[in-house]
């Protein structure tokens, strides 16, 4: 049924889907959080993860549960994917270019224009479910400026007016310290890329990062009054040495469909097979192992995932995202009474439908208004 609560100022969720944020396809944002690149496969993945389907919020786990429930309760996972797979797209797309003042200016350029058109759209169709916005402008502002997840994984302003914007919200973060890392990291040798990955996937699955968020399991004690954006880091990290690694070709070894399909099924049984949030790095180490065989394929699952309708499906995954939500909460007040069961019935085409129609007629549109405003730095004139 449609039932809830309003337990939190600016909530839109009762308390139970208020705290799974990554609910309904946690992973469909990482096409906004991208642009194109090669290889396919990898830009793809977020429309292939859409499986995920949590219903219940970071690290509870029902005793039990049945393979297919558990896979869909561990759906909160699939944020740990999202911040990887997103410092793998933006190294791809930005490597070698982030050496001058006007290739930050138009890096940051290119992201607002690809979230925040859209994003703000979201708050605009929650505005009139969500209470409190008015009796607590700090928050509202917080919310308006991607910042409300910036505090201790214990807070729930993260989950204020839109309970999905909190990962945006992260990643705003990793937007600006990305400038700083891409060139760090840049310089390092392959050997060292290696060892730096290691302790990047060995930090995360040490501090059980997969299963961190607001509200979310803490492994240390000294992690609760830290920001959540920090501790999630590492993820965004090793997402950008997984790049640089399959740019220097320290990744072709693993260029077969083989590979590809072992990395998917560890990653599924992991997925099945996690019974609490302390064991929930090895869906972590997973995706890692994921999003490195499906960069280098060639093959048989590199041609599954560029069909045109995935790549659709992929281009107006961020609009499905992070509308999700607003749009699930309008539905029993346009389909109220005994047209209920009309409104669950629509509500998952209708979501589609919508979010294809966003992506052409506002995520497109201004993303190239505002990515044209920028000048392109010219080439040096050769004497």
């Amino acid at each position: 049924m449609w039932r809830g609560v309003q337990e939190f100022p600016g909530s839109i969720e009762s308390s139970e889907h208020r705290l799974t944020l990554a609910a309904r396809g946690t992973l469909h944002g990482i096409e906004a959080f991208s642009g194109r690149i090669e290889p396919d496969a990898v830009d793809q993945l977020a429309v292939f993860c859409s499986c995920l389907c949590p219903c219940v919020p970071f690290g509870r786990h029902q005793r039990s549960a049945s393979p297919d429930r558990q896979s869909c309760e561990n759906g909160y996972l699939g944020v740990s994917f999202f911040f990887l797979l997103s410092g793998f797209i933006l190294t791809h797309s930005y490597v070698g270019r982030m050496s001058h003042w006007a290739d930050v200016r138009r890096f940051a350029v290119a992201r607002f224009a690809r979230i925040y058109p859209v994003y703000l759209l979201a708050l605009a169709v929650a505005l009139q479910l969500a209470k409190g916005l008015f009796d607590y402008p700090l928050a509202s502002l917080a919310t308006l400026g991607l910042i409300q997840a910036w505090g201790a994984p214990a807070s729930l302003l993260a989950f204020f007016w839109n309970p999905a914007g909190w990962t945006l919200s992260v990643e705003f973060f990793f937007y600006l310290m990305f400038p700083l890392l891409l060139p760090l990291l840049s310089r390092l040798t392959t050997a060292a890329l290696w060892v730096g990955l290691a302790a990047a996937v060995s930090i995360f699955a040490v501090m059980c990062l997969p299963g961190l968020g607001p509200t979310g399991y803490l492994a240390f004690n000294w992690m609760a009054p830290m920001p959540l954006p920090l501790l999630r880091l590492p993820e965004f990290i090793t997402g950008i040495i997984c790049a640089l690694l399959f740019r220097a070709g320290a990744l072709d070894r693993f260029r077969g469909d083989l590979a590809a399909i072992l990395a998917a099924a560890f990653t599924v049984v992991s997925l099945v097979a996690t019974t609490a949030a302390t064991i929930a790095s090895f869906a972590g180490i997973g995706f890692v192992a994921l999003v490195a065989t499906c960069a280098v394929n060639q093959g048989m699952v590199r041609r599954a995932l560029s069909h045109k309708p995935l790549v659709l499906l992929g281009n107006a995954s961020y609009a499905l995202y992070i509308l999700q939500i607003p749009v699930r909460k309008w539905m029993p007040v346009i389909f109220s009474g005994e047209w209920d069961w009309i409104g669950r019935l629509l509500y998952q085409p209708l979501l589609i439908i919508i979010s294809v129609a966003v992506f052409i007629l506002l995520e497109e549109p201004a993303r190239r208004f505002l990515r044209g405003s920028v000048p392109k730095r010219a080439s040096p004139s050769v004497a």
